[in-house]
């Protein structure tokens, strides 16, 4: 069912497009709630990813897909923005280690949980997304955002014009926006530069 029919339905029969939407999105929207609420009791998870989707029925109305921003990616933002909402409200003493094993997570502990959770995801999410670019974009954004070099070192470094590294920048900047936004990225100040 594509993402269009899909939203149809949830605006038409919303028991029958929620059921769809739990079904094909789930798995996806229950594993970036793990990862941001990691230790947290196993209702906090449930309610969050219950609120995911609560909060999509509540604004249905207003979505508006595009190829660049399919309803996953309005999903998993909603999924990354419910967690770390709960995540400000509520700030245990301590973390439960058994509710996080039952999710399957293995939580470290660092001193502030919650940002090292959020900046996790976001690092493993453009990694990711990074890695998906062709050659020599892989290599030029791996160069320019990682290692903080500069067009013309990266130019000298890869047997590129300087001006074939700044329009694969600008060309593969646009990719990199379509494919973090799937995941449910939408801030990309480190890519502005």
């Amino acid at each position: 069912m594509d993402d269009q029919t899909l939203l149809c339905l949830l605006q038409t029969d919303a028991e029958q497009g929620m059921r769809q939407m739990i079904h094909i999105y789930g798995p996806a929207v229950h594993k970036i709630c793990a990862s941001f609420l990691a230790g947290r009791p196993r209702e906090e998870l449930e309610e969050a990813e219950a609120d995911v989707f609560v909060r999509l029925w509540k604004y249905r109305g207003s979505v508006r897909l595009s190829e660049t921003y399919p309803l996953r990616s309005y999903l998993f933002a909603i999924a990354r923005n419910v967690s770390k909402d709960r995540l400000h409200r509520t700030r245990p003493d301590t973390l439960s280690l058994e509710a996080a094993l039952e999710d399957g997570i293995e939580p470290e502990a660092p001193d502030n949980t919650e940002e090292a959770a959020a900046d996790g995801w976001l690092k493993d999410a453009v990694a990711a997304s990074v890695a998906e670019l062709d050659e020599p974009a892989r290599s030029i954004f791996r160069e320019r955002y990682y290692e903080r070099r500069g067009v013309k070192e990266i130019a000298a470094r890869l047997g590129l014009p300087e001006k074939k590294v700044e329009n694969i920048l600008h060309r593969d900047r646009v990719k990199l926006r379509s494919i973090l936004a799937e995941k449910g990225v939408t801030s990309y100040e480190e890519f502005e530069k």
